[in-house]
């Protein structure tokens, strides 16, 4: 142990150290750090407001020259579709056109589209007309426009092909007619259509049009269709920058129509990124994705052809835009570079700091090993020499301190010894006292820790179980007893809900404020005129019945709780109960009988004229619905019979299992209505469809029988019944109501006790709603009463749904 101490004072002393020096690095490092990062964001913010302007200027200066480009082919284009030859051509054939009825024109139209078609099988042009080699005049020259020219040919009115310089163009298009032409001469002279796939060319395109005019009149439209890749390819593809950094044309639905990189027609896959570069003025943004495949940050600057996009959307509703971007590892590449030279200078600084804060540090430590040496010997009861440590500070005051306390510390141990063996004495004799309490408690006594583990028994509890207390410490409820393991599974389920209840919201249990306090009460006592459910339960072990009841026992200190258990046996109290219960059903067995005769004669006289009827009847057909009326009357009082049957009979021996709360209902109503001997009872059902309870069908039907009968009884046959059921919150929920004259408030609280009647003597044994009560909170429900001034009672019962 000698050697040992030394070497936890010096780890525990370089701990400080290590501490101090910790401490001296984060003050210096934070403000580098701050520094540092404030400069790169500053820095990176600037850089990428100087890219974006840049890319900005980039894509308008493109998108401008993109604009110049189209205005110029939109002139040549007009030039050539002023051409007197072409206007004559055309002309002469909408005059020869204009001769023919509909069927000679439709003729003609099929008869040259089957020749042109036949042309084009042999891919072959005729080139005979004037005006297909002034067509194929016009693509003299090399200019970027005639390497795009993909069609040119010239319609007239009607959309009948007039020219053509290939065989491209169908000879008949209806869409291009002057009427259904979407011309619109207010905002362009001339056409562009949006970016299109051609079938016949396999390549995307787009078209020009524009109008053949003669003595202001638009007789015809010259047509010029362009491939999209090799028109813009000249404007687009040389502006390139860096390794990765290019400019691109696409539609406003994010289609590429010309890009170093994409190929035409490629569909950008971010909808937001295309919205993000789809402005209406130039522009830059900042996106999630490049439109390239990645999805880094990158910086896109955007320029819509603030000129052409007035043509190309009044005539395809489209728009085109220029689009500059450059990858964002090389954009970023020097702000990069800037962050490894900051980091690589701050990381010097903290070991230039570390490395002063550790001179600094031996000078605090030093002083305070002895300190620590000191005190480690007093804690062990060592005499201690009066500690000298001059430092002119708050350690030297601590040594001062440290010497005072040493000496009263060698005062206060002298007479300490003699009075710790005399408390732990009491403790031991306290502890005796409080065993033999319980060890002579009859009833069964068991206290649970806190994970509801067995933690101790009294005797009655290893009489009952012919078990010794060690077998069973540390087991829980559900592995005591192998033979009546239904009955302690029970239990358990018990205990976990009454934790779970009184450990919810607004449920929480109160520790008690002594060293160990509990009032256990006794299970089978009733109080405020009703019973717990919660807290007081019954459970067979052979054939002996025992209630239970858990109580809390708390202990000082925090994980100091406990639970325990107490049980009474009740067999006597039980049996009787159940003698008892029999009995009130039988009581009513006298009136019931007089009122089964009363609703039986009916069906039976009944019986007896139909089959009277069925004797003398000769036609088969009367005999049959004369025997049907029989089977109806004799079901009539089968169901009398069988809710009577179920009535009496005791249930004991049945088991719990899913009942229609309705279906229980009903039979009740049979029964309680029919020993009334009365029809001046008005029924009101308002019953829903509700999920099944776990419970005995019989005792079920019971409950609802007593209190049915009662509220007939208080109305003296006359008056209003109203039944209703519903599912609320897990609970399926029925109300009986009456019209009768109520319950007194002053009873209201002593309803359900054993013997208690407002009856005549005679009438009324007392036990129909001690019954009653019993069931209800046998099967985890609850029965509440409303008799408000006025008259009449209310029974509110509910029952948990069957899992």
């Amino acid at each position: 142990m000698q050697t040992a101490e030394p070497k936890s004072i010096g780890s525990s002393l370089s701990g400080l150290k290590s501490k101090l020096i910790r401490v001296m690095i984060i003050v210096g490092a934070l403000p580098l750090i701050l520094a540092m990062v404030i400069a790169y964001i500053q820095g990176h913010k600037s850089l990428e407001g100087v890219i974006g302007a840049s890319f900005k200027a980039l894509s308008y200066e493109t998108s401008t020259k993109i604009d110049f480009y189209l205005k110029e082919e939109i002139a040549k284009n007009l030039r050539l579709a002023m051409h007197p030859t072409l206007v004559l051509f055309v002309e002469e054939q909408n005059r020869l056109l204009d001769g023919f009825s509909k069927s000679e024109i439709t003729n003609f139209l099929a008869y040259h589209g089957t020749e042109w078609d036949v042309l084009r099988q042999k891919h072959s042009q005729a080139n005979e007309s004037a005006a297909d080699r002034i067509l194929l005049s016009f693509l003299k020259g090399s200019s970027s426009s005639t390497m795009a020219t993909r069609a040119m040919f010239v319609t007239d009115a009607r959309g009948a092909l007039i020219a053509s310089i290939n065989s491209v163009p169908d000879y008949y298009y209806p869409n291009y007619s002057i009427e259904k032409f979407p011309f619109q001469e207010n905002i362009s002279p001339g056409f562009i259509g949006g970016l299109t796939l051609d079938p016949r060319l396999d390549e995307y395109v787009f078209h020009m049009a524009f109008p053949l005019i003669r003595h202001d009149k638009k007789i015809g439209m010259f047509h010029r269709i362009y491939s999209a890749k090799e028109y813009f390819s000249a404007s687009i593809e040389p502006v390139l920058f860096g390794d990765t950094g290019h400019v691109m044309l696409i539609n406003s639905a994010g289609v590429v129509i010309d890009c170093p990189i994409l190929p035409t027609g490629f569909q950008l896959a971010n909808p937001g990124l295309v919205k993000s570069v789809t402005g209406e003025e130039p522009g830059w943004a900042q996106t999630q994705g490049n439109g390239h495949g990645s999805q880094e940050v990158s910086i896109i600057g955007y320029s819509p052809l603030m000129v052409s996009n007035k043509i190309i959307k009044a005539s395809s509703g489209e728009e085109w835009f220029t689009f500059a971007w450059q990858a964002s590892d090389e954009l970023f590449a020097p702000t990069e570079k800037l962050f490894v030279w900051i980091s690589a200078a701050g990381f010097l600084s903290l070991l230039l700091i570390a490395a002063m804060g550790s001179i600094a540090a031996d000078k605090v430590v030093k002083p305070i090993k002895v300190l620590q040496s000191a005190t480690a010997r007093i804690g062990r009861g060592e005499n201690v020499d009066t500690l000298h440590i001059k430092t002119g500070d708050e350690i030297e005051m601590l040594a001062n301190e440290i010497n005072s306390m040493n000496r009263m510390l060698r005062q206060s141990f002298s007479g300490l010894e003699n009075q710790v063996r005399e408390k732990s004495l009491e403790v031991i004799q306290m502890k005796e006292y409080t065993e033999s309490i319980l060890m002579s408690v009859p009833d069964v006594v068991m206290i649970l820790n806190q994970f509801h583990a067995i933690e101790y028994v009294n005797i009655s509890f290893e009489r009952l179980l012919n078990l010794s207390g060690k077998e069973v410490i540390g087991k829980l409820l559900a592995q005591v007893d192998p033979k009546n393991e239904q009955a302690w599974n029970v239990l358990s389920h018990s205990l976990e809900r009454y934790v779970r209840l009184s450990t919810s919201p607004g449920n929480a249990r109160k520790e008690p404020e002594g060293f160990f306090d509990y009032v256990a009460k006794d299970p089978l006592v009733q109080r405020d005129g009703k019973q717990s459910s919660e807290s007081e339960a019954v459970i067979k072990l052979g054939d002996r019945f025992f209630a239970y009841q858990f109580f809390d026992v708390s202990i000082l200190g925090p994980g100091n709780h406990r639970i325990g258990v107490i049980m009474k046996e009740v067999t006597e109290q039980k049996n009787l109960q159940d003698q008892l219960a029999l009995a009130e059903k039988l009581s009513g067995l006298g009136t019931l009988a007089a009122g089964i005769a009363h609703e039986m004669n009916n069906p039976l006289y009944s019986i007896m004229g139909y089959t009277e009827a069925i004797l003398d009847e000769q036609d088969p057909k009367t005999v049959k619905t004369y025997a049907s009326k029989v089977l109806e009357r004799a079901k009539h009082m089968a169901s009398i019979i069988l809710n009577l049957s179920g009535y009496s009979r005791s249930g004991m021996a049945d088991k719990a299992k899913p009942v229609d709360i309705n279906e229980r209902l009903e039979g009740a109503l049979d029964i309680a209505i029919l020993a009334t001997y009365s029809d001046d009872i008005e029924l009101i059902k308002d019953c829903e469809k509700t999920p099944m309870v776990n419970a005995k069908p019989e005792e079920i039907q019971q409950v609802f029988v007593n209190i049915i009968r009662n509220a007939v009884q208080a109305m003296d046959g006359k008056g209003r019944l109203t039944i209703r059921t519903r599912e609320l919150n897990n609970q399926v929920v029925v109300t009986i109501q009456d019209t009768g004259p109520g319950i007194p408030q002053e009873f209201l609280s002593k309803v359900f006790d054993p013997f208690f009647t407002t009856k005549e003597q005679g009438k009324g044994t007392g036990l129909g709603l001690n019954i009653v009560h019993k069931i209800v909170e046998k099967y985890g429900g609850k029965i509440e009463i409303e008799s408000p001034a006025g008259g009449g009672a209310t029974f509110v019962i509910s029952f948990p749904v069957a899992p």
